[in-house]
């Protein structure tokens, strides 16, 4: 995934690295030419390399790099001085899967010099002075690879190159002589060091605003935009335009009473529940809540507790004359809250003890 995030580095790098040569020989002339025959042969040795380089896209990078060696060398077998041996070029690398195998070809030209280790030669008792600094091609071919050791982008190099040198011989030994060849071989190790900040993931994008929520200035559950009551008071119940729903008055029952200070009813609630039964089942589809009263003689705890027990009777009576129990939505007992009349009297006290239905549904 950080893959995925960070850009690729393009960053230009720098690669210093040690080389040894694994150098070839070559003999050229012959019997017609100033000198006759000559085998050159420079022996392996170290040397150095050093690469400016700059990733290109995710398969290709290009580089400027020179190298330098300094071997022995032998001339028709004999010990001569050291040869010096140096180019300048161009390189591209190919990374077939840079990421996962970091695996790479190349593909290089170079141009340079090559110094010869003697400026003489001895034929036949005769000594000849030859040139120096003849020109030189090199062209590359080999594989690599590059381990990376921090987050940085510090990394170790490991290289081999088959290295095809032409030699320019006319430049050291006069006309007549044919160009020298080498198949020399190349091992390099060094370093990779980029050059600048390492780059970073792109940032991630701000999160869209939150959308706007509807308004809904009366708080009533119904948005501006289809409340056709706006101002309703809070806690008013709507229906889906945001106008109050109308509640119909309770049904008080009449009639329905209880022995004293007790949740059994008495045979005029009976006969009045009966009624009430036959009412029920006229109209099936109706649900209704039952709610109960007392007086405020006594606790008000207490006549919470027996107001709930008489509504409860009630709501047992119903049920067991043929009213299921799925249209009674709930009973409630409310003590002598809500009076409807004054305590003050005993007429007062017998209209403020009574059984209400509510209408919930219908």
């Amino acid at each position: 995934m950080a893959q995925m995030d960070t850009p690729q580095d393009k960053r230009f790098y720098v690669a210093p690295m040690v080389s040894y040569g694994f150098f070839d020989n070559d003999t050229v002339g012959g019997p017609g030419s100033s000198f006759g025959s000559l085998n050159t042969d420079n022996d392996d040795s170290i040397g150095a390399t050093l690469a400016i380089g700059k990733p290109i896209n995710s398969w290709l990078n290009l580089e400027l790099f020179g190298f330098y060696f300094n071997p022995d060398q032998q001339v028709n077998g004999g010990d001569s001085s050291d040869a010096d041996l140096y180019g300048f070029g161009l390189d591209a690398l190919f990374f077939p899967a840079r990421d996962t195998l970091p695996v790479y070809g190349i593909l290089g030209a170079a141009w340079g010099k090559t110094d010869p280790g003697f400026g003489a030669i001895e034929q036949n008792g005769v000594t000849t002075s030859v040139g120096d600094d003849a020109d030189t091609d090199f062209l590359d071919a080999g594989l690599g690879y590059m381990y990376q050791l921090n987050d940085y982008g510090l990394a170790v190099r490991a290289e081999y190159r088959y290295r095809y040198t032409t030699v320019d011989s006319a430049d050291i030994y006069g006309a007549g002589y044919e160009d020298q060849r080498y198949d020399d071989h190349i091992l390099s190790l060094g370093l990779q060091i980029p050059l600048g900040a390492p780059p970073t993931a792109a940032a991630e994008p701000a999160p869209a605003p939150a959308p706007a929520q509807p308004m809904d200035s009366d708080g009533d559950g119904v948005i501006d935009a289809n409340d056709q009551c706006p101002g309703t008071p809070r806690g008013t119940e709507v229906d889906a335009r945001g106008c109050p729903i109308e509640k119909k008055a309770p049904i008080v029952l009449k009639g329905v009473t209880f022995e004293f200070d007790s949740a059994k009813l008495t045979m005029q609630a009976e006969n009045r529940l009966n009624n009430v039964v036959d009412a029920l089942q006229a109209s099936s589809e109706v649900k209704f809540r039952i709610d109960g009263y007392t007086d405020s003689i006594g606790t008000e705890q207490y006549n919470q507790g027996l107001s709930q027990r008489r509504v409860d009777s009630v709501r047992q009576y119903l049920i067991q004359h043929g009213i299921t129990s799925s249209r009674i939505t709930g009973t409630q007992g409310h003590g002598e809250s809500n009076p409807v009349a004054t305590n003050e009297t005993a007429a007062g006290r017998a209209q403020n003890r009574r059984v209400e239905l509510n209408v919930t549904e219908q």
